[in-house]
């Protein structure tokens, strides 16, 4: 996202006071995310994230198992750190979230383009076959390029 978009956010938001106490949190979990993934390797850090900080309570999000086992082995050494500067940090825990939207690209559609040779020759094949899942999935396919009509 633009940096600058954000500053603006941050402007328009901060200008509502009842908005304050959320605000704050933002920035706090924020500089938190910045300490702990400046802390980890990238490879770590890219599979995590920080959930929230509460009553000294620092809960770490992972993507997945491993990340999460990972996490659980540094975590004494996170909380030294996180107490050198001077965070309210007694503890440490990790849960698992996975977060397929996170980073990931979506899939794409795949497109498949047949030349009317293919098309008829399939079509046969579809008319020499005996009912069975393969035929039904071969229909399928000829329906979606218009080589079959829907029965």
């Amino acid at each position: 996202m633009n940096p600058f978009r954000l500053t603006k956010l941050d402007r328009i938001l901060s200008a509502d006071g009842e908005l304050q106490p959320l605000v704050a949190k933002a920035r706090d979990l924020r500089a938190l995310t910045g300490i702990v993934h400046g802390f980890l390797s990238p490879d770590l850090a890219r599979g995590c994230r920080v959930g929230n900080l509460k009553e000294g309570k620092l809960t770490l999000i992972a993507d997945h198992s491993a990340a999460a086992a990972k996490l659980q082995l540094l975590a004494p050494a996170l909380i030294r750190i996180l107490q050198d500067g001077r965070r309210q940090v007694n503890s440490v825990s990790v849960r698992v979230q996975p977060n397929a939207a996170r980073g990931a690209t979506p899939p794409r559609q795949k497109t498949v383009h047949l030349s009317t040779h293919a098309l008829d020759s399939l079509r046969e094949l579809h008319a020499r076959m005996t009912p069975s899942p393969a035929r039904e999935a071969l229909a399928k396919m000829l329906r979606r390029h218009g080589a079959l009509r829907k029965d």
